[in-house]
């Protein structure tokens, strides 16, 4: 195939992109300010911007975007992370009206924010929260639907906390854990939906090779609440667990972005389980176990 890559340099896109190189596909990456790995780079073709594209794509795989969590939600960092993937998918997608070059199958990238803040546990079938984070992605999605006249197959992916020990917000949480400082974030009862890194790539791979489309929640099939989260965490790592830091001082600290830590959703893979697919980790205990069980 030929496979299409954008936020290739991340976390997860540039594991997607060995895979692929690895199983002989070719491989193009959409590259921006963050330099490229040097094993990346022998067998990427790198292009700049979605004018530099040409030909047909079997596949291509967007997961361009800001960090949500880079910093305050001001109003000037709010349409930051908007432009990144509304904005992004939006050009991305332009030139295949003027049949500049072809994708067969796109999967999107999408987050688990498309459900708002909810105590309540969703699947697909849960109808797209309210507030910024809902509003963006549910225009993300749709920035990608938009091209459906020119695109076959178009699935979404809604990913939630990927856990992995080589970077993303996990790391951020193992370092005051390992200190004895994990802590229980206002009241812990918000739910907490992950997926180890592992799961998380076989899904996207699994999901291009079956073909299935439209939308899916990239979870893992046991969320947890936050205070369970956190517990977890510090038994796995032999650290002890007290620390209680209320929502005032986080609210205070954090602004509006506070909301993704102290609201959380109780999200379910529903649609992976259906059409078949296997989790390697489907509960916490092992996935953190794999994680940081042999350190």
């Amino acid at each position: 195939m030929k496979v299409l890559i954008t936020g290739v340099t991340g976390l997860l896109g540039s594991q997607l992109a060995r895979h692929y190189s690895q199983h002989g596909h070719e491989v193009w990456g959409l590259v921006h300010s963050t330099p490229v790995p040097s094993d990346l780079a022998r067998y990427l073709t790198q292009v700049r911007a979605p004018s530099e594209l040409t030909g047909d794509f079997d596949l291509a795989i967007n997961l361009a975007g800001a960090s949500i969590a880079g910093g305050r939600w001001s109003a000037k960092r709010k349409q930051l992370l908007r432009d990144s993937r509304i904005g992004f998918t939006n050009s991305l997608l332009a030139p295949l009206s003027a049949a500049q070059y072809r994708i067969d199958h796109l999967i999107s990238g999408s987050a688990i924010g498309y459900y708002g803040s909810t105590t309540e546990t969703v699947t697909e079938q849960s109808s797209a929260g309210s507030d910024f984070s809902a509003r963006m992605v549910a225009d993300w999605e749709a920035s990608a639907l938009a091209s459906q006249a020119h695109i076959d197959n178009i699935t979404l992916i809604r990913t939630g906390l990927v856990l992995s020990n080589r970077g993303g917000l996990l790391k951020q949480l193992a370092l005051p854990a390992r200190l004895g400082l994990a802590a229980r974030l206002g009241k812990g009862n918000q739910g907490q939906s992950w997926v180890h890194e592992a799961d998380w790539l076989a899904a996207v791979i699994w999901l291009q090779e079956q073909r299935h489309t439209g939308a899916f929640n990239l979870t893992a099939p046991g969320p947890v609440s936050q205070d369970t989260f956190s517990r977890t965490l510090a038994r796995q790592l032999h650290r002890p667990y007290w620390l209680k830091v209320p929502a005032a001082p986080l609210r205070l600290g954090m602004g509006e972005l506070a909301d993704l830590v102290l609201n959380g959703q109780w999200v379910i893979p529903a649609r992976l389980k259906e059409q078949g697919f296997n989790f390697a980790f489907p509960d916490l205990e092992s996935a953190l176990h794999d994680l940081f069980g042999a350190h």
